[in-house]
């Protein structure tokens, strides 16, 4: 080779290499103005006397918004109980009356089911200051959040799904790990990546329910993430599935919104504009930790969190800890991987979760 071309042919691969970081990071959070955006806490999973809820909605939605909540979803058991300024138009439950007939105590509590609890009241969620998400669990099946439709009365899981895509609807699995674990050859994790390969408005999959009733959710999540990533985004959840004040408060989302009004919160559902919290010791406890930024640079191959409160950030793909700390970088890691999430731990193991980076490589 002639020699002067030779620093010709290494200038050229240098810089080809510093223009080319061989990599693409998926941030979800790139439209979010961190200055400007609100932060909105949200359950989207409770239950109330119209199915087997303990308490009648109208008392449901003060106990929320007595915790600063701000969205949330009354999703009970194959009812739609929506409008919430037509609650009166509900009834409660036969168990729910039944517990009253014989003053059935309150789980967890020294209190009983009053008659007077029957008379429910509307409310209306602008002057709560809420916003009033309709859903329902369809429960006829493996139990599954359904979303801004009110579609109801399907007896398996690809009717309701697709009952609710024609409507228009979302939908988000809800606690999967109590049937992969139960019957894992029926809810294999093959039969989960075609339901999410199949059907775009099934947007997620509940990682926290009930406080952490179901670790296997968190496993098959990353599963789930590990075979369909970085082509098909799986946004995670956490939901109290509240049903009496033993269920309350340790479980929320927060949404990153421009405003608050049921389109964003839609947007926020289907992109994955939101963290979800675990809180162990519930509304009383240590407050978690909060995520003030997220930087991407995708020339450097870096993911930045900035937070307050935190204890430590860990960074998990494929189910494991890849490393600790404030900045994660693809450089420093094996090349196989196609996400990557943080887990933002604070004091009493209070956690929060970000949704997925996903990785695409040249």
């Amino acid at each position: 080779m002639n020699s002067r071309v030779l620093p010709f042919i290494i200038f050229t691969i240098v810089i080809s290499s510093g223009c080319q970081p061989g990599w693409e990071i998926e941030n979800p959070y790139s439209s979010v103005d961190w200055e400007k955006y609100g932060r909105y806490k949200a359950n989207l999973h409770t239950h109330t006397m119209v199915s087997d809820g303990w308490m009648n909605p109208h008392t449901v939605v003060e106990k929320y918004r007595e915790k600063g909540y701000q969205i949330l979803a009354i999703a009970d058991h194959n009812v739609v109980t929506y409008p919430w300024e037509e609650f009166t138009n509900f009834r409660a439950g036969r168990n729910q009356v039944k517990r009253i007939e014989e003053k059935t105590l309150k789980p967890q509590e020294e209190e009983v089911i009053l008659p007077e609890d029957l008379d429910f009241k509307n409310v209306n969620p602008s002057e709560v200051g809420m916003l009033a998400i309709q859903a329902n669990e369809l429960s006829s099946h493996h139990h599954m959040g359904s979303y801004f439709n009110d579609h109801n009365g399907t007896t398996t899981e690809i009717e309701s799904i697709e009952a609710v895509a024609k409507k228009g609807g979302l939908n988000v699995l809800f606690h999967p790990g109590r049937y992969h674990e139960s019957n894992p050859e029926r809810y294999s994790l093959e039969w989960y990546l075609n339901l999410y390969k199949t059907y775009d408005h099934l947007v997620g999959i509940e990682v926290f329910n009930c406080g952490f009733r179901y670790p296997r959710d968190r496993f098959l999540w990353d599963s789930i993430l590990t075979a369909l990533s970085p082509e098909r985004p799986v946004w995670g959840f956490s939901n109290d599935d509240m049903h009496s004040m033993r269920d309350f408060g340790r479980n929320w989302n927060v949404f990153l919104l421009p405003e608050l009004n049921l389109q964003q919160v839609r947007h926020a559902m289907e992109n994955g504009i939101f963290f979800f919290v675990y809180a162990p010791e519930g509304q009383d406890g240590p407050a978690p930790p909060v995520v003030e930024s997220i930087k991407v640079s995708h020339r450097r191959g870096k993911i930045e969190i900035k937070a307050s409160g935190q204890d430590s950030i860990v960074w998990i793909s494929g189910g494991e800890r890849l490393t600790r700390g404030k900045e994660f970088s693809i450089r420093n890691v094996r090349k196989d991987i196609n996400y990557v999430r943080a887990e933002v731990y604070g004091k009493e193991f209070s956690v929060v979760c970000t949704q997925p980076f996903f990785i695409k490589y040249d």
